[in-house]
């Protein structure tokens, strides 16, 4: 349906906290049966301006109108009444409780004093089916992965008939068929005319799902341009950041050097007799649809798992990998996908994350040097640009980017000579990310090689020298960079999906 009514409007909000203004004058709205999209990098503002909106923190000044309304007090309760309703990155249930009696939590049919548990089952089970979810809704959200703990997320927030959604990287943990159909949510809602802000580090979604795109820099708006206008990412990216595509992606010209890694017949779980080679100073991409193999070959590569088959040479000589620790002897630093759970030690500081693999640098006779181990994480904090408040904060705290960074300075540290980024760059605004490709160029310049997963082929493209492209555990193809374009890639990456309902499922 067209864009209706004003249901929220800011007017001059602004927000300070100690030694920073996170929020400077912003003026905005959304209407009803409109999808706004609210962009920037980290610390531009959006958390802080979606808090603001939903009660969780007081304006210092400005004015918020809702469907015309002054909401002089607010408060996450006040904001709920009112119809607003956050999906946040974080599954926001009670995980021991059954997907039904999450949405009817506080609100329980009965009859007389008892619980009617079948008309809950049969009411949740109805309302999921209608949105296009498939969950059992007898199950506790603690059995659920964490896509499917999303999708009920979202689903409860919809089964309160919202007038205003704002989603906050809701696509961060799901499969693209159950991106789609979150959009398909989405158009639902619009046509039933609610309004909705969506956040999205990824600026392709904001471009499919999209009506108006609002951008913020610095804690204040940029502008609002409708998507028609602004056509495509290339020209949104430079309004967020201040650099073009081609900047962000620029590689310097390195000389390629000899081999330092080589793969034959690697086989496993869910991949076999896969070659690959990298040579010193180049970036070997490896692409495939979700579910192709792709992170299995790199943690076989890195240790991490067994492989059935096949040999890993490093530096011309036979390396027998088994384990982590081989690959930490050997030269093979890995960034996994998965950072939250696999990356980084959540509840441990800054400078234990760094120097957990390098205490051996600071270390005589057994005995650490503290000030020494001290300096050793400084040094790469600053050498990386890593943004903490002190080497003791938790890196739970920082951003997603910097939680990146801060695994990368931990690998080279240890003077790793070949690196395995696996999505380095899911979930960091483009800020950020350019200065991860700024730190790729670095790594080449020392003479070290990198493997890069990514299923963002813009990226792929980009920075890869060679694509290696796998297709259901297979190799498909290897192509050189004279040859790239994202037509061939996704051909060779479909090339072994044997049936619609397989390729349903990998994509």
């Amino acid at each position: 349906m067209p864009a209706g009514r004003e249901v929220l409007k800011l007017e001059n909000i602004c927000k300070s906290f100690p030694a920073i203004k996170a929020l400077d004058q912003v003026n905005f709205a959304v209407r009803a049966g409109e999808v706004m999209g609210l962009v920037g990098e980290n610390g531009a503002g959006k958390s802080t301006l979606i808090k603001v909106v939903t009660g969780a923190y007081a304006r210092d000044s400005g004015r918020i109108l809702f469907e015309g309304e002054e909401v002089v007090k607010n408060s996450p309760i006040i904001s709920k009444e009112l119809g607003i309703y956050a999906v946040y990155q974080e599954v926001m249930v009670a995980p021991d409780l059954s997907v039904a009696e999450n949405f009817f939590l506080g609100n329980q049919p009965k009859i007389g004093p008892v619980i009617d548990w079948k008309k809950m089952y049969r009411e949740a089970e109805r309302f999921l089916e209608e949105i296009g979810i498939e969950i059992d809704v007898k199950r506790n959200i603690r059995e659920l992965s964490v896509a499917e703990g999303r999708m009920v997320t979202i689903a409860k927030s919809l089964w309160q008939k919202p007038k205003l959604v704002i989603f906050d990287e809701p696509t961060a943990v799901l499969t693209r068929n159950e991106t789609r159909i979150l959009f398909r949510i989405i158009r639902d809602l619009k046509k039933r005319g609610a309004a909705i802000i969506y956040i999205s580090h990824n600026l392709e979604e904001v471009f499919d799902v999209c009506d108006v795109v609002t951008v913020l820099k610095d804690g204040a708006v940029v502008g609002s341009y409708p998507v028609e206008e602004l056509e495509t990412v290339d020209r949104l990216i430079p309004l967020m950041v201040g650099r073009t595509i081609e900047e962000m992606y620029h590689k310097r010209e390195i000389k390629v050097g000899q081999e330092i890694l080589r793969v034959e017949g690697l086989s496993g779980n869910k991949f076999q007799d896969i070659d690959i080679c990298v040579r010193a100073g180049e970036v070997v991409g490896l692409f495939g649809l979700v579910g192709a193999g792709r992170t299995e070959i790199a943690r076989a590569i890195y240790g991490a798992d067994n492989f059935d088959q096949g040999k890993i040479v490093i530096n011309g000589r036979e390396t027998p990998i088994r384990r982590p620790k081989d690959s930490l002897i050997h030269g093979v630093g890995y960034l996994p996908e998965d950072r939250k759970n696999q990356g980084i030690f959540p509840q441990q500081n800054v400078e234990f994350n760094i120097n957990i693999i390098n205490l051996d640098k600071v270390m005589k006779a057994g005995i650490i040097n503290y000030n020494q181990a001290y300096q050793q994480a400084q040094d790469y904090v600053d050498k990386l640009s890593i943004k903490i408040g002190s080497l003791y904060q938790q890196v739970s705290e920082l951003s997603g980017g910097n939680q990146q960074k801060v695994i990368i300075a931990r690998w080279l540290c240890k003077n790793s000579d070949i690196f395995i980024f696996d999505e380095p760059t899911t979930g960091i605004d483009v800020g950020t990310k350019a200065e991860i490709y700024r730190l790729f160029g670095e790594i080449l310049e020392q003479g070290k090689g990198i493997i890069l997963i990514s299923s963002y082929l813009p990226e792929m493209i980009g920075l890869a020298d060679r694509i290696i492209v796998i297709s259901n555990g297979k190799l498909a193809g290897e192509v050189e960079k004279k040859d790239f374009s994202e037509e061939h890639l996704l051909t060779l990456a479909m090339k072994n999906v044997i049936s619609k309902e397989k390729f349903k499922e990998v994509v």
